[in-house]
């Protein structure tokens, strides 16, 4: 199934959901006033809210704009943007939080989301490979809050790793130098059973 004929099968879910949820009265309540009418507060309260976070945070548009920033292709980009804001307008989401994903700025802070998920998912792969982080850093600059944690878990995981030689170390009687590539090894095992 081609990504744009998912996508649009997602579009036409979601505004069936929402025509669903629209066309659906709100139930009376017994008052004591003898108003019959419901202010249009209230029948808003009793509609489930869509947000813009359900969109942007939907699997196959956010892989899409992960691809389009890491393959820097802005055409892809605008194009996945274009599908939110039509999407948006269909859930009849609120002005403020479709400012969030049109124009310009929408379009940045799109990217900007799609840029960290890269970092994070780029960095565990890196951390679980021994891999020199820098290059990330440099790679995606948006993400520069998650960089100390990354750091302090990549000096915890040597850490570990050393604490692991040192006793292998100690029950051969032989420098810690010759077991740090066994103990990495043993550490990478005991990351890929844990994440079984």
């Amino acid at each position: 199934m081609t990504k744009k004929l998912s996508f649009a099968i997602a579009f036409v879910v979601v505004a069936i959901i929402v025509a669903v949820q629209f066309s659906d009265p709100v139930k009376p309540t017994l008052s004591t006033s003898d108003s019959t009418d419901h202010s249009e507060a209230e029948q808003t309260s009793s509609i489930k809210q869509f947000s813009y976070n359900d969109i942007l945070q939907n699997d196959e548009f956010r892989l899409g704009m992960q691809q389009a920033v890491e393959n820097n292709d802005i055409t892809l980009a605008q194009s996945l943007q274009q599908r939110a804001i039509e999407i948006g307008e269909a859930a009849n989401l609120p002005d403020n939080e479709m400012s969030l994903i049109s124009g310009e700025n929408g379009l940045r802070f799109m990217q900007f989301l799609a840029s960290r998920q890269l970092f994070a998912d780029k960095f565990q792969e890196y951390y679980l490979s021994f891999k020199d982080i820098q290059p990330l850093k440099n790679d995606y600059p948006e993400a520069q809050d998650l960089f100390e944690r990354s750091e302090q878990l990549v000096e915890k995981r040597d850490k570990q790793i050393r604490a692991l030689a040192e006793q292998l170390a100690q029950e051969s009687g032989k420098d810690v130098e010759l077991y740090l590539q066994l103990a990495k090894q043993q550490w990478q095992e005991r990351q890929s059973k844990t994440a079984d």
